[in-house]
């Protein structure tokens, strides 16, 4: 139960080859994109389908839902490298990143950032993906997730020096290797399929965030600041709300033609 459901690929193509051996980690691949969102026809319904469902939608669940709706599509794109082959997954998983507030008295620059994993997010409404985060971002902030918990308690005395070889050894065992390891406090598929960042929340325009080995999460996208911007509408310029969204992505994986793919899909969606 524990295990990651995953289909090894046996049919790829020669460039899939080619990139596997040029790049050994993900330290490497990564490749930027950026595109931008029209959201007034979402805007303007938004509000009414909040109310509807009684939870509030923000900008990241938006793309979260857009983002399932794509791996879905293409399931090429849903998968994770173990070793020099490539694995895909039968569910999509979304990573969000939430922020923990420090306790005690001297909090400034002491909070930790954190993941909540939504899974089956294909077969999720936007509502219910909002619902499904909030009460996990909830369950973290109040330090009810034992699992997370546990493993930040590692981290308290565990040596600088020792740091990365915890996260190396702690993701070939859980990637790698695909063990079960909940009985010592490491959840199942701690990364997800993809990772999520809400920068606009923080009042950042846009930013791109680095791949991370050690999660095997080969696609991530950052959800910038909306601001209003002159916009071409039906041959007109106009002043609309914009959203920014930067995406990192895996080279090894994912081409530029899936990354193509993905940004009309996006702008379909939100119209």
């Amino acid at each position: 139960m524990g295990k990651i459901n995953l289909t090894k690929v046996t049919d790829t193509s020669p460039f899939r080859k080619i990139a596997m051996g040029t790049w050994k980690t993900a330290k490497d691949p990564s490749v930027y994109g950026y595109v931008e969102i029209d959201m007034k026809p979402v805007l303007e319904k938004l509000p009414e389908y909040s109310q509807k469902h009684d939870v509030k939608i923000t900008p990241a669940h938006l793309v979260g839902k857009a983002t399932a709706h794509c791996m879905k599509q293409r399931p090429e794109i849903n998968g994770l490298i173990r070793g020099s082959r490539i694995y895909l997954r039968d569910e999509v998983a979304l990573f969000y990143q939430v922020n923990i507030p420090a306790d005690g008295d001297d909090k400034v620059g002491k909070a930790t950032l954190a993941g909540a994993v939504v899974h089956d997010a294909e077969k999720m409404s936007t509502a219910q993906i909002a619902q499904t985060l909030k009460d996990k971002a909830s369950s973290v902030r109040k330090g009810k997730d034992k699992e997370l918990k546990k493993n930040m308690d590692v981290f308290k005395w565990l040596p600088w020096w020792m740091s990365s070889f915890y996260l190396n050894m702690a993701s070939w065992l859980l990637y790698g290797l695909n063990l079960d390891l909940t009985w010592m406090g490491m959840p199942k598929d701690p990364f997800g399929s993809v990772m999520i960042t809400n920068v606009g929340s923080l009042g950042i325009d846009v930013a791109w965030a680095p791949l991370c080995p050690y999660t095997r999460v080969p696609l991530l996208l950052t959800v910038g600041a909306i601001t209003e911007k002159p916009w071409i509408v039906d041959g007109e310029v106009e002043v609309r709300p914009i959203m920014p969204i930067a995406v990192t992505f895996d080279h090894r994986l994912i081409d530029g033609i899936h990354a193509a793919q993905m940004a009309k899909t996006f702008k379909e969606l939100f119209s």
